[in-house]
């Protein structure tokens, strides 16, 4: 039977289900962390309509709903503007209840998920209508309420159920119902859960006031004397839930659980819009007893609390019959409403409701009910044992964990009650890694844009700086790497403290942090292979690699043990040479052993944070060390022949020079060819930067030859002549030894042979004559990155201390899309590392995060994604067709740039001064098929050139259109 990927697995009937993210925007509060500094300081967000709600009644009004990042959701200009603002806010609220679950839509790829949306409202619908708008392409989707649920399954990627749920004003309460019933069912394994209420019309208004029930104060006065009928409001929030099992073992901050629920109808027991006060009493026992609870031993209510004459002392009367009665007198029911704070949310109002009471089971504080001061004369407050928490207080711990309720309650009967309970106390999953701290971290930031990666970098500078204590930086790490989605435009920081963040960060944020200064690595996302370089003789330095030994096991253990391989051999400890007598690591027999232990040391600890090479290439000795880390020596033997290999240079006469010279290869070749046998062509290291080797005389004669043309030369600190005729009489001896050694064909990263220049058959590095030979031949260590270059690589990774073959990379290959990081450039060896991990990223190579930062490493709270809002509205739709394909032939003559850029710009909905990247494609720039339909016959048109229709699938950027329209060629 084939596996359903349909279903998650049922958690059980019965089990608790965690809710670990939200996200809301509410009038006076943009976020979870707003929205409770206002409830615990007794904030009251209504006012006067403002903006486009000018001259309205007094409510709870959200600031700029006209307002959207239509390039981060990838709708063009045209759909932003047709979508109703509350579709738009939404998407939003969504992405930030992803972060605030730190997860993200690719993390949630792994199983269904599904979303229900409690909503009531079509007034965008309503006014389009109004402004005689004609329908368009996306109207249905536009408007049509079923999108409200669907566009967020369609953009996130989510299977799970996608619906809208409407039962009036308890719709989202009514969401949230559904949505644990799916969870428990095993239909999705995590749930969206969003209520949406946006107040766009002035007959809204007038309807409610028709009903009787809009309060002619403009206040809510829940359960008060003075309640004279309901304050509108509007807003939205957004929850993110999974089963509680699974939230706990995933580690996940989790906010409360809901514990159960029930929902029911008036029936026919009273008028259609009298609530009912058996039916509310039946569906809050029947919720305590779905969730196993019993009524003593819920502590609140939030209550739908709509301050109306006829409602309040109806829900009182039922809240006190089913939870309060049977209390003693001097233990009451607190209850409270948050419509005192922002208003009635309608549609929105049981996600409000749920979101204050989360908050505040999370923080173990219930915040006061406003607009409280002498009891409903219709409602004995003493009798039903409740009271209104009309202050701010301490929510008290008892025996059992705090469990609380919320009500709401649909104008045409429909009733729900959800039971919410505390988080349980989390077992920390796994002791912490007994490994030191990490000294120095890459922080991490991205945004679809420049603008909002920069933005990025300044909003979490901000909040570092106003925070008390700010986070630890291992912690700061993980969470912007691993709890954030990772776009194309990226940046990382590289800091030891958080004064040093700061600064770079704000560096960062106003532009003047150019890439690979100051702990600064940015840029666009890449492509492509990547190869790490591995160092010959001549770029050791004393000291290396202790600092990395002091603060990282994995590479204190991998050089360890190539020591310990290496040692026999030298007969003395290669750490005391390299870190001890400043004078011994230069010396040949210990130089090429260090540099080997080093390298396999930075390899093994680099793979360890998920740098996976594609390719190596290896300098003179370094070629061993590729050789070793795809499997053709074993360390053992790796290490015998870097010992051997040293020993034997060592044995010949001195007398020996190595000389860089500025010069291309034809022209070296010519000069050497005048000193017969005595010197050679050691490196070929990138097309104008070779290296002369042999007799010490005839080097520098050749040498001097070049000089007087006025090339640069450079003397090498290396005593003898490698790579040159004179390193013949050791050949037999070392193939003998190579000989002695167990070789195997090379697998996993492929080696591109610096003898060759190109990738070697799979034998070749297991001939002994091979390594007889390496020794005496031209290290071509520029043809091999150029083949390298060719064969995709695109990231170069220099694993030795400086940054010598990364130079020579750049001047070999450098056509501006390469990227080059050398872990150990400076003595900062942490830092280096660090740096090279961001570059890693920045390039968008995979790296292992957890590793990078250690086990020890939590998911703090960071900003949340700064989305860069433009103005869409009806207004806003207007034609520009016409001007723009005027512009477009004009232009077409001249040059084909305008031509392509114009028609996108016109096809995508957008005026004449947007920006338009041309190096992103069609798609990612929001162009659907009957925008390139669109495109491509207006193209036609105005140039006269038939165009196929797959013109875009051949063509899948403004820049790869441009060129063919430059080149003329067929299309």
């Amino acid at each position: 039977m084939s596996e359903d990927h349909t279903r998650a697995p049922a958690p059980g009937a019965d089990e608790p289900v965690a809710v670990v993210g939200i996200a809301c925007r509410f009038p006076g509060a943009d976020g979870p962390a707003a929205f409770w500094r206002l409830l615990v300081s007794g904030g009251e967000a209504i006012g006067p309509g403002s903006g486009l709600r000018e001259g309205r009644r007094p409510g709870g009004y959200l600031a700029d709903v006209d307002r959207f990042d239509a390039e981060f959701f990838g709708m063009p200009a045209r759909e932003a503007a047709a979508a109703d603002p509350q579709q738009r806010l939404l998407l939003e609220l969504c992405w930030h209840a992803l972060e605030d679950a730190r997860t993200t839509p690719v993390t949630l790829s792994a199983g269904p998920t599904g979303v229900y949306v409690g909503a009531g409202s079509d007034e965008y619908a309503f006014l389009s209508r109004a402004a005689d708008a004609p329908p368009s392409t996306y109207t249905m989707t536009g408007t049509g309420r079923a999108f409200l649920a669907n566009r967020l399954s369609h953009f996130f990627g989510f299977t799970g159920p996608s619906l809208v749920v409407d039962t009036g004003q308890s719709s989202s309460l009514a969401a949230l119902h559904q949505a644990v019933q799916g969870l428990r069912r095993g239909e999705c394994s995590t749930a969206i859960v969003a209520g949406v209420q946006l107040n766009l019309t002035a007959e809204g208004d007038e309807v409610v006031e028709a009903l009787g029930a809009l309060s002619p104060s403009g206040r809510c006065h829940t359960f008060d004397a003075r309640a004279d009928g309901i304050v509108r409001g509007e807003g939205a929030g957004v929850l993110v839930l999974k089963p509680l099992s699974r939230a706990v073992a995933d580690g996940d901050r989790i906010y409360c659980t809901v514990l159960g629920g029930a929902m029911n109808s008036d029936g026919a027991r009273t008028g259609l819009t009298a609530p009912s006060e058996a039916a509310q009493r039946e569906v809050l026992s029947a919720a305590c007893r779905q969730a196993g609870v019993s009524p003593a031993d819920v502590s609140y209510v939030e209550l739908h609390g709509t301050g109306t004459a006829l409602g309040d002392p109806v829900e009182a009367a039922a809240l006190g019959g089913a939870l309060g009665r049977g209390r003693p007198s001097d233990g009451p029911l607190l209850v409270g409403s948050v419509k005192t704070n922002i208003g009635h949310l309608e549609a929105a109002a049981g996600i409000a409701g749920v979101i204050k009471t989360a908050l505040a089971l999370f923080h173990r504080e219930l915040p006061p009910s406003l607009n409280y001061q002498q009891p409903n004369p219709a409602i004995d407050m003493s009798a039903l044992r409740l009271r209104v928490c009309d202050g701010r207080r301490a929510w008290p711990e008892r025996r059992t964990p705090r469990v609380a309720g919320v009500s709401s309650f649909g104008l045409g009967g429909t009733n729900c009650h959800v039971v919410l309970g505390e988080a349980p106390p989390l077992a920390v999953a796994g002791a912490r890694e007994p490994a030191s701290q990490v000294s120095v971290v890459p922080v991490v930031v991205s945004g679809r844009t420049e603008a909002a990666m920069r933005q990025q970098a300044r909003n979490l500078a901000d909040a570092l700086d106003a925070a008390g204590r700010p986070a630890a930086l291992a912690d700061l790490g993980l969470t912007s790497a691993t709890t954030r989605t990772a776009f194309d435009r990226r940046a990382a920081v590289v800091a030891s403290g958080t004064d040093q963040l700061l600064t770079r960060l704000r560096a960062l944020a106003d532009g003047s942090g150019a890439d690979g200064e100051n702990g600064i690595v940015q840029g666009a996302r890449g492509s492509g292979l990547t190869a790490f370089l591995f160092p010959g003789q001549g770029m050791q330095r004393p000291g290396m690699g202790e600092r990395l030994h002091k603060e990282f096991g994995v590479f204190a253990r991998a050089f360890d043990d190539a020591c310990a391989a290496l040692e026999p051999a030298l007969g003395a400890s290669l750490a005391d040479a390299m870190w001890g007598r400043q004078d011994l690591v230069d010396k040949l027999n210990y130089a090429q052993p260090a540099l080997f232990a080093l390298e396999v040391g930075l390899y093994r600890l680099l793979e360890s944070f998920g740098m996976v090479p594609d390719l190596l290439v290896g300098h003179s000795q370094g070629e061993i060390t590729a050789a070793h880390v795809t499997g053709v020596f074993s360390l053992e033997d790796a290490a015998a022949l870097v010992a051997h290999r040293g020993r034997l240079i060592n044995t010949l006469p001195p007398g020996g020079a190595m000389i860089a010279v500025q010069a291309e290869e034809d022209e070296v070749r010519r000069a050497v060819a005048r000193e017969p046998g005595l010197v050679g062509i050691a490196a070929v290291n990138s097309p104008r930067s070779l290296v002369v080797s042999g007799e010490e005389q005839a080097t520098n004669r050749v040498a001097a030859h070049f000089e007087a043309l006025g090339r640069r030369i450079r003397r090498l600190r290396i005593a003898v002549a490698g790579h040159s005729p004179l390193m013949a009489p050791i050949q037999d001896e070392l193939r003998a030894v190579a000989e002695g050694l167990s070789r195997n064909p090379p697998s996993g990263p492929v080696i591109v042979s610096t003898v060759t220049g190109s990738p070697a058959p799979a034998g070749h590095f297991a001939t002994p004559d091979y390594w007889a030979h390496h020794v005496c031949a031209t290290v071509r260590f520029g043809p091999a990155l150029g083949t390298a270059h060719e064969l995709g690589a695109r990231f170069f990774v220099e694993l030795g201390p400086g940054r010598g073959l990364s130079t020579m990379a750049a001047e070999t290959v450098d056509h501006g899309v390469e990227r080059f990081t050398a872990p150990m450039a400076t003595e900062d060896e942490t830092g280096g590392v660090a740096e090279s991990v961001a570059a890693a990223h920045v390039f968008g190579a995979p790296v292992r995060w957890p590793a990078v930062f250690g086990r020890h490493a939590r998911p703090v709270d960071l900003p949340l994604y700064p989305f860069q809002r433009g103005r869409h509205w009806l207004d806003t739709t207007e034609e520009v067709a016409a001007p723009q394909a005027a512009s477009a032939a004009v232009q077409w003559s001249r040059d084909p740039f305008d031509l392509v850029v114009t028609c996108t710009l016109q096809a995508l909905g957008l005026g004449p001064e947007a920006d338009l990247d041309v190096s992103r494609s069609f798609s990612d720039l929001g162009m659907d098929s009957r925008m390139a339909v669109a495109l491509r016959t207006t193209l036609a048109r105005i140039t006269g050139r038939p165009l196929p229709t797959t013109l875009l699938f051949d063509r899948p950027t403004p820049a790869s259109l441009i060129e063919a329209f430059e080149s003329d060629a067929p299309l």
